[in-house]
């Protein structure tokens, strides 16, 4: 269900690639962001320390297609006399390609412990609702394609060729369906620590992903 305070955009690019863990030195793509990706697309466009977007849903705008992709890698990850003779190896991945999502999120508010009588209680930060102002700033900065990096599909190399507000012409593919993701992931960090958590079963429904639901619900369905 769509709030006050939803935001969203639309993204397209010729390649992503949203990497599956569990699929180690050879990696393969989920078919839809992660959630981090999709929050890191939305800050892209606006953050501040007190608030920021929480992605609910996406859709899937064009058919799920796949393809091998061999890069050269020269990153810390090599063996180390790799690094020591300055030899790279070649990564052999299975990316997405001729991708475009719509990605829904909601501003929210951060909180902070505080104590009242001695018990601790949760309170805004900054004391007042900045969700309308954030808003605002949020659609203008889309409407002007202004961001403060640039935005990517999963690893940074893969750009998109379109970043803004939806596009008339852009449709949810419906036939982009029955689609089970048996572990996704949801989270890397914990307090600034690594601490990865997953869930399990999450599913693709006639072009939607809930980040928020195992299966869309009808209220996502339907949102305006």
């Amino acid at each position: 269900m769509e709030t006050e305070y939803s935001v969203s955009l639309e993204v397209a690019g010729p390649a992503a690639m949203f990497t599956r863990p569990d699929t180690g030195s050879t990696p393969i793509s989920y078919p839809v962001p992660t959630f981090s990706a999709a929050k890191g697309m939305f800050e892209a466009v606006l953050r501040r320390p007190h608030v920021y977007v929480y992605p609910t849903r996406v859709e899937i705008c064009r058919p799920v297609r796949y393809e091998r992709y061999v890069t050269n890698y020269g990153g810390p990850l090599r063996k180390q006399d790799q690094i020591n003779k300055n030899n790279n190896y070649q990564l052999i991945a299975t990316i997405l390609v001729d991708v475009c999502y719509r990605i829904y999120g909601e501003i929210r508010m951060k909180q902070m412990s505080t104590r009242g009588k001695g018990v601790p209680k949760l309170r805004r930060r900054r004391g007042q609702d900045w969700r309308p102002r954030f808003k605002a700033l949020f659609e203008e900065r889309m409407t002007r394609s202004q961001t403060f990096y640039t935005p990517c599909l999963g690893w940074k190399e893969f750009v998109p060729c379109y970043f803004g507000p939806f596009r008339k012409s852009t449709r949810r593919d419906t036939s982009v369906d029955g689609i089970v993701i048996p572990s996704f992931l949801c989270s890397m960090w914990e307090n600034r620590k690594p601490k990865p958590e997953y869930v399990q079963d999450w599913q693709i429904v006639r072009g939607m992903m809930s980040y928020v639901h195992q299966t869309p619900t009808e209220e996502e369905f339907y949102a305006e």
